[in-house]
């Protein structure tokens, strides 16, 4: 996989950067156990996947992804096999 996710931490509140976990906020959600090929490891990459996405959705992390459409920001549930992204109103504060 090589890619990096980071948790972010501020005010008490925190929230997961996804990277490159999923490169689409669908078809890679709903069936996490796709392979991509610009992972080094695909096989390796998608039992990640399932297992960093398993966690979030658990926990009920909030997320955020550049690849996703904006507002990029909500949060991932469990969805029969695979994962659902229901993302969050955009909240402009002053």
């Amino acid at each position: 996989m090589g890619h990096t996710i980071f948790m972010v931490s501020s005010g008490g509140k925190s929230f997961a950067f996804l990277g490159d976990l999923s490169h689409h906020a669908v078809l890679l959600l709903e069936k996490p156990l796709l392979e991509f090929s610009y992972d080094t490891d695909p096989k390796q990459a998608a039992q990640s996947r399932v297992r960093l996405l398993e966690m979030l959705a658990a926990n009920k992390t909030p997320v955020m992804s550049y690849h996703f459409a904006c507002p990029g920001y909500g949060h991932v549930a469990k969805a029969g096999d695979g994962f659902r992204y229901y993302p969050e109103p955009t909240q402009m504060l002053l």
